[in-house]
């Protein structure tokens, strides 16, 4: 049955989250401003976007430990329902902002719950085996997800858009939304069908509001206190505000190299091809897997240190071709490090505490992109997008000496990143 092939469930579930999400991407500010919404007024709804995320990224991992990972992915996709009805309908700042609230609620619901189902289920059903492998082939689905509807979601204003233009109400990215809302429904639909369950969640939905205060401040505690993955969570901040730089400053500085005069086609073919390398990236890891098992510290270590010198030679360059060349290279070493971080992270986390950490590197993950996105703004302001792109280069490849920390816990028999406990 296919309910019982968790790699193709998994997989399947993935691609679809993430292909409904960038159908968004290329047409999320453009339709706040074809609302009415000025530039400081789409700013403040991102706001809005990541503080909901911040503020119940633990708590809903929290209720996933409690009541199951499966129940709480399903309220995630009701709110992405209300969300994307929302915006479809959306006329002011108000209604806009309200549809961004419900987008955190979603993405705060799905972060972590569908992660930590895939691990339960992959130690259950395949105890022993290589997590880090499996992590690998499964994330390399994302980004093509991802980068496929990138190109799809520009594509389709274009198409059909002008049928919903002549419709009242409707406008050229209202087509968007409906395929988004059709997709969110068959997604509800496959989830309830093929995702089964083991753990013991039954009966605990009644009392997940009282015992969620208990599961989150020992998770938590249990997290900063551990060796391993306190480390962990260093490296995941220092990742999250150096990153900050290339997701903000990327456009704007391509601007500045090729002139506002230039073609669009340009913006979307980076945007595609920064969800391809992110795929490449996990492929290369998934092939290289059993050659770097026991040396996965010492590997992000590595890939660390290049993606640095990557952001740094991105940021000095003066021609496209070469910042396209650096910009694409440093999401593929991004993509080769997500899934030995995870496994090691993993490794170190207990089931029933899992979705809650996950959603504790995830809050860490934000935090550091927020006061990332800070700084990198006021670098660039007050000296130069060049200035804000070697920091940022310089932190990323200095948090490499926390790999190196693990590498020696991971030589002395702490760590056993093969699999998760």
């Amino acid at each position: 049955m296919l309910r019982e092939n968790i790699h193709f469930v998994y997989t399947l579930n993935q691609s679809l989250h993430w292909f409904i999400v960038g159908l968004f991407f290329p047409i999320m500010v453009l339709i706040q401003l074809e609302r009415g919404l000025s530039l400081l007024e789409v700013g403040t709804t991102t706001a809005i976007y990541s503080a909901t995320i911040i503020l119940l990224e633990l708590p809903t991992g929290g209720l996933s430990d409690s009541i199951g990972r499966k129940r709480v992915y399903l309220l995630s996709i009701v709110a992405q329902l209300a969300s994307y009805a929302l915006i479809l309908i959306s006329w002011n700042f108000i209604t806009v902002a309200l549809a961004f609230l419900a987008f955190g609620v979603a993405r705060a619901l799905s972060s972590g719950s569908m992660d930590a189902w895939f691990v339960d289920e992959f130690n259950r059903s395949h105890p022993g085996e290589n997590l880090q492998k499996s992590l690998a082939k499964v994330g390399a689905f994302i980004p093509l997800a991802l980068g496929a509807a990138s190109i799809l979601g520009g594509i389709l204003p274009m198409t059909l858009g002008p049928f919903f233009d002549d419709i009242s109400g409707m406008d050229l990215y209202s087509g968007n939304l409906i395929i988004m809302i059709v997709l969110a429904v068959i997604q509800l639909i496959v989830t309830t069908a093929l995702v089964k369950e083991h753990g013991d969640f039954s009966g605990r939905a009644r009392d997940s509001l009282r015992r969620l205060p208990d599961v989150l401040s020992t998770s938590v505690k249990y997290g900063a206190k551990h060796p391993v993955i306190k480390i962990l969570l260093l490296a995941t901040v220092a990742l999250g505000f150096s990153f900050a730089a290339l997701e903000l400053l990327w456009q704007p500085r391509v601007l500045e190299i090729v002139g506002p005069a230039s073609d669009t086609w340009i913006f979307g073919l980076l945007a595609a091809g920064y969800f391809l390398m992110g795929a490449l990236g996990n492929v290369i890891s998934a092939a290289i897997s059993d050659r770097i098992a026991g040396r996965l510290s010492i590997t992000l270590m590595g890939l660390t240190l290049l993606m640095g010198a990557s952001m740094f030679l991105l940021g000095i360059q003066v021609s496209i071709l070469g910042f396209a060349a650096f910009y694409l290279i440093a999401f593929m070493f991004n993509g080769m490090g997500s899934s030995p971080h995870a496994a090691i992270l993993n490794s170190q986390v207990p089931s029933e505490k899992r979705s809650t950490l996950l959603s504790f590197e995830s809050l860490i993950l934000q935090t550091g992109f927020m006061i990332g996105s800070l700084v990198m703004g006021a670098l660039s302001e007050s000296f130069s997008i060049t200035t804000a792109l070697i920091v940022a280069a310089v932190v990323l490849a200095s948090s490499s000496i926390f790999y190196l920390i693990l590498h020696g816990k991971e030589r002395s028999g702490e760590i056993d990143s093969n699999r998760a406990s």
